[in-house]
């Protein structure tokens, strides 16, 4: 399968503008060429004010179609990416909070990544309770679509979140990061769902792009553990990274805490030597019944010679057999 240096998805997901040298996960695409997604575009306004500064996006990306919004705004060269998304039927003009859509049985999705690699900061709220895998969150995400023009194909609106994640392994203590006055003002979109080929997997191997030549996606049923999804980028010369994902697991960020038998974990074989996880997260920013997209970072380890490598900057949008 081909690698797609820009990409957008189709959400219950966010998108992802995937980082290579400069530009990282998926956002907005003013147009194709030849089907394959062109590599963004500095038309438009994406903007969004945090600690203290205002994020300015240089590379933006967008589709909106009947399946879901998704709109990418990156900064080069930083690498920082902001990334939001809708569902159907929440795709149209409105105003939008994680309570209003979850009582309708969907999800949206708002994320900032780091420039270094590290897990995002994602709105987080799961039910229509108000219950978050954070305690002692408070969630603020809004997403107000204001202009949806079909006939130049442009998309404005704002948006704010507060971003949060785990600060630590332990799962108890938290960090979080305030986002307000975001807007994106007619950022050009296409309709394009992309086809069958359209699998996008990125990575950072100890700070190098790993370039992988194939993608190999699976749904795995083993004996005595969960169903899981296999995701997997490939060299020709054998080596690779791979991610597992609970299959049951929905968005949001997901702790690896082990190597077998996990909801999430990592590893990669490299010059005929495995590496398993150690430490990490994936975050799955959108899922449907056909296609799941994220985000992952690891620190994976030879429990042999406990030699350790650095999995950074991934990004994952695949079909799900």
């Amino acid at each position: 399968m081909r690698k797609i240096q820009f990409f957008i998805l189709p959400f219950i997901i966010i998108v992802t503008f995937c980082l290579n040298s400069c530009g990282e996960i998926e956002p907005l695409d003013p147009a194709l060429l030849d089907t394959i997604p062109n590599p963004g575009t500095t038309t438009g306004v994406f903007k969004v004010d945090f600690d203290g500064k205002t994020f300015v996006a240089n590379t933006v990306q967008a589709i909106v179609n009947d399946s879901y919004i998704a709109i990418s705004g990156l900064k080069t060269p930083s690498g920082e990416l902001v990334q939001i998304g809708l569902p159907a039927p929440f795709n149209k003009v409105g105003t939008y909070t994680w309570k209003s859509i979850s009582v309708a049985g969907g999800m949206m999705g708002i994320a900032y990544m780091p420039s270094n690699g590290t897990e995002p900061f994602s709105a987080d709220e799961k039910d229509s309770g108000g219950a978050s895998d954070f305690p002692g969150y408070t969630d603020t995400a809004s997403i107000t679509i204001s202009k949806i023009d079909v006939i130049n194909k442009k998309i404005s609106g704002t948006f704010q979140f507060t971003g949060v994640k785990f600060k630590d392994l332990t799962g108890t203590s938290i960090e979080t990061k305030v986002f307000t006055n975001g807007s994106f003002t007619d950022i050009p979109f296409t309709d394009d769902n992309f086809g069958l080929d359209a699998d996008t997997f990125y990575a950072k191997l100890d700070g190098t792009e790993f370039v992988e030549n194939n993608i190999d996606v699976a749904a795995v049923v083993p004996f005595g553990v969960n169903p899981y999804y296999s995701i997997v980028g490939k060299k020709t010369n054998g080596d690779s990274i791979s991610i597992s994902i609970a299959q049951s697991l929905s968005v949001g960020t997901h702790q690896i805490t082990g190597i077998f038998g996990e909801p999430v974990t990592s590893s990669c074989h490299i010059s005929n030597i495995l590496y398993n996880a150690n430490s990490g997260s994936i975050t799955i920013t959108s899922k449907t019944a056909t296609q799941i997209t994220g985000t992952f970072n690891a620190v994976v380890k030879n429990f042999t010679t406990g030699n350790t490598k650095t999995i950074s900057s991934g990004a994952f949008s695949v079909e799900l057999p």
